[in-house]
């Protein structure tokens, strides 16, 4: 990991979790002297990775965050159990030691390929108290029923707590979580649905990127109009031009566009 990437990981996590510093996270020497190359000059001090443009309405840092550990190259699955540790303690409705767990996964391991889903419940817990709890505890035993194949219960209580608290914090999440389960049910044309509430530009969801693809390939799924996915997939370009996601929708619109054209 560089130094670059330690200082960004400790820096997000000190904020998200109560504003505390993060477990581990020391603050870098500064060199004071170049090192010696071996042909006995000293070589120029490595220059800082440039700082990369966030996102619409993403949470500082996040999006770098999430982007510079893609860069790094092949992640692995290292840490696999801390994490499954983490999200049965978040299944549980065990939201304070849920975060320490996450916090404490993304430092050990953040090479796991689970880094970014980490880091999302950590938002999704400090952003979602709202309602004594009550959105969040709906949405934590809705995956749980999801991990334990029970789709359908899952979706049956996302719409209710939809229904219960339709101005909770964490409404995007529950329609994004419909959309999957809708998708994953070979429901496409409920998916869109979903996703597009998500997307909604007043929605100001971290999730729109996904949303947005979602939609796309949904509606290509059902064989929708090919223009009305591209514009799905265009808007996430537009809005989102840093998205993690962006280098494949990119390509996929390129196919997309070649294939309206014949």
């Amino acid at each position: 990991m560089t130094r670059a990437t330690r200082r960004l990981l400790a820096a997000v996590l000190a904020v998200t979790v109560a504003g505390a510093p993060a477990v581990g996270a020391t603050k870098p020497k500064p060199e004071t002297t170049a090192p010696v190359g071996t042909s006995g000059k000293r070589t120029p001090d490595p220059q800082p990775l440039p700082l990369l443009r966030r996102d619409e309405r993403l949470p500082m840092g996040y999006q770098d965050l999430v982007r510079r550990l893609m860069l790094r190259g092949p992640a692995d699955t290292l840490g696999d159990g801390a994490f499954a540790a983490a999200e049965a303690s978040f299944r549980a409705g065990a939201f304070e030691p849920a975060m320490a767990a996450y916090a404490d996964f993304a430092q050990r391991f953040p090479r796991n390929l689970r880094v970014n889903q980490a880091l999302e419940r950590l938002l999704l817990i400090r952003d979602g108290r709202d309602f004594d709890d009550g959105p969040i505890r709906i949405y934590a035993r809705a995956e749980a029923m999801r991990s334990e194949g029970h789709a359908d219960s899952a979706e049956a209580s996302l719409t209710a707590g939809l229904v219960r608290y339709p101005g909770g914090r964490l409404r995007d999440h529950f329609h994004f979580a419909l959309a999957e389960i809708a998708r994953d049910k070979g429901n496409h044309a409920a998916a869109v649905e979903q996703a597009l509430a998500v997307a909604d530009t007043a929605a100001a969801s971290r999730l729109a990127p996904a949303a947005l693809k979602l939609a796309g390939d949904e509606t290509l799924a059902m064989g929708g109009p090919p223009q009305r996915a591209s514009g799905y997939y265009q808007q996430l370009l537009e809005r989102f031009p840093d998205s993690p996601f962006a280098p494949a929708v990119r390509e996929q619109l390129l196919q997309l566009r070649k294939k309206m054209q014949l």
